[in-house]
């Protein structure tokens, strides 16, 4: 197997590391506590009638109930379009006003769970989360009607509809109905249809040095979330990007780290257990035939083909090449460092052999794959982020890997 190994400064944008616990399980099982939440969520009491929430005979959701504000202002027959969204299309919002007024202005805004919840904190409607969206509009008596366009991705199971009004200047605070305690107002829950991370990789031919400085890596990167649910992973996050050519699909990655660690020396050393970026490739869902590859900041690897479901032969080994480029000093717990960089170039003779994956890769060629990242502030808790969340505690789970397209 060829392996490249460089360190250096490379003066590249870090900053202080969120923790951000998670339970997973990758080829060893890794376990910590997850963070209790700053505030508890507000209960959202929308299923105010035998017919809330349920699908109409459009395919749409109809939340029962409304909500009333000051000065005598009532929301009521909110419903959302379509019944499920998927990331990336449009939700389209009709409710019904009365007791309007010149000048009524509402705030409508799709939330990610989370941060709808958090409510100790902030001016009534303030954007706290990047994937949260929202429209203003001008209110009168009778439907209103907003599209409000979905992120991609979203990798929370619902999002929830909130309302907030204002008369000229002055906030209009809901009195009745589900609203939280700074004002807002809570239209409803809407379900989301899950949908995996998608990625896409240029056809270009990146020189493998780990230093990330070709013009492949200059597009904009996938953001690791979260292992578990999705939620936004430490700040700043750690980036990938992809490419391929005729002999080699490529993966790059930006791992910020203010503590670099890991005592492994070895190949096929447990790297999962410390510190480690991974990447598992397959050609289908199924968990069988699939690949796991790991690199550790010291360029240490680790590999292992899967014939079945976690069912790994670790005494295969890889002929890919490999390069990382270190931005501080590993195992010195002294200094403060940034983080490490690192590149791969994995034969497409190897994948299509171990896996489902066809050969020769052409412009349309699709891949299910997942990247991880495991951190240890600390050396004591561990982080555990993905490309395309795996929704429970193992790193082998399929069913929402992300979908990698050539391009």
């Amino acid at each position: 197997m060829d392996r490249l190994t460089r360190s250096g400064a490379q003066g590249r944008r870090f900053g202080i590391v969120v923790l951000v616990p998670a339970l997973l399980l990758g080829c060893s099982e890794v376990a910590s506590e997850r963070a209790e939440p700053t505030a508890e969520p507000p209960i959202l009491a929308v299923s105010a009638g035998p017919s809330a929430g349920d699908d109409d005979d459009r395919g749409n959701i109809r939340v029962a109930g409304g909500v009333d504000f000051d000065g005598g202002v009532r929301v009521d027959d909110v419903v959302v379009s379509p019944a499920r969204p998927r990331p990336g299309e449009p939700v389209h919002v009709t409710m019904t006003i009365s007791g309007s007024t010149p000048g009524l202005r509402g705030r409508v805004g799709l939330r990610t769970p989370r941060s709808a919840g958090r409510e100790e904190l902030r001016p009534t409607g303030a954007q706290t989360d990047p994937r949260d969206v929202f429209a203003e509009l001008d209110l009168r008596d009778g439907a209103v009607e907003v599209d409000l366009e979905l992120p991609s991705p979203w990798h929370p199971s619902t999002a929830i509809l909130e309302l907030t009004l204002s008369d000229g200047d002055r906030p209009l605070a809901a009195r009745r109905g589900a609203r939280s305690d700074d004002g807002r107002g809570f239209l409803g829950v809407v379900r989301i249809a899950r949908q995996p991370t998608a990625v896409s990789a240029p056809k270009m031919s990146p020189k493998v040095d780990g230093a990330l400085g070709e013009q492949t890596w200059e597009r904009p990167p996938a953001l690791l979330v979260e292992s578990l649910d999705g939620e936004p992973g430490p700040q700043p996050p750690t980036e990938v990007w992809f490419a391929w050519d005729a002999d080699n699909l490529y993966v790059a990655g930006d791992l910020p780290d203010d503590d670099l660690w890991t005592t492994y020396g070895a190949q096929d050393d447990p790297l999962y257990k410390q510190e480690a970026f991974e990447l598992f490739i397959a050609g289908d869902r199924t968990g069988k035939r699939y690949l796991e590859y790991q690199v550790s900041a010291r360029g240490i690897t680790f590999d292992a083909r899967f014939p079945a479901y976690r069912r790994g032969d670790e005494s295969w080994d890889s002929r890919w090449l490999t390069a990382v480029d270190v931005d501080g000093t590993i195992n010195d717990a002294r200094d403060r460092d940034r983080g490490w960089t690192v590149e791969v170039a994995i034969p497409w003779s190897e994948l299509c052999a171990e896996t489902t994956v066809l050969c020769p890769p052409a412009p349309g060629t699709t891949l299910n794959v997942n990247v991880f990242r495991l951190d240890h502030p600390g050396r004591k808790e561990t982080v555990a982020t993905a490309l395309s969340p795996t929704l429970r505690p193992d790193f082998h789970a399929w069913e929402n890997a992300a979908h990698l397209e050539l391009r």
